[in-house]
């Protein structure tokens, strides 16, 4: 695995950006919601511009999710997909549920890299 490109440090969350991906470490007992997506897509349009690029969530942390927030991905066109990554049953059976509400293709993932070859596989194929 090659190291990130960068690495930015939020309240909420560790960023690790790579060439097509983006990899998010949120913090324990965070409840994520709007405010948290709205400064996301905000920090990933200046990254990678008007390019395509994949979500990736490491669940290693205990947080809520509200899944209100899947509504509004779609306006977020250079967002090709989310995928979960977590070695914990009950976390990816949590974003299982969650995958319901989101409009890209939404994957769920025991390693990360599993997860960045599939992230890199759905940007080269858009």
């Amino acid at each position: 695995m090659t190291l990130p490109l960068k690495t930015k440090k939020l309240s909420f969350t560790t960023l690790e950006f790579y060439d097509s991906v983006v990899v998010s470490t949120i913090k324990e007992d965070i409840v994520f919601d709007q405010e948290h997506v709205n400064e996301l897509r905000q920090i990933c349009s200046e990254h990678f511009g008007d390019k395509g690029y994949v979500y990736i969530t490491n669940r290693k942390n205990n947080y809520n999710v509200n899944p209100v927030i899947y509504i509004d991905l779609i306006q977020t066109n250079t967002l090709k997909g989310i995928a979960v990554i977590s070695q914990k049953m009950e976390r990816l059976q949590t974003a299982n549920f969650e995958k319901k509400f989101s409009p890209v293709p939404y994957e769920l993932f025991q390693n990360r890299e599993e997860a960045i070859a599939w992230a890199q596989s759905l940007v080269s194929a858009n």
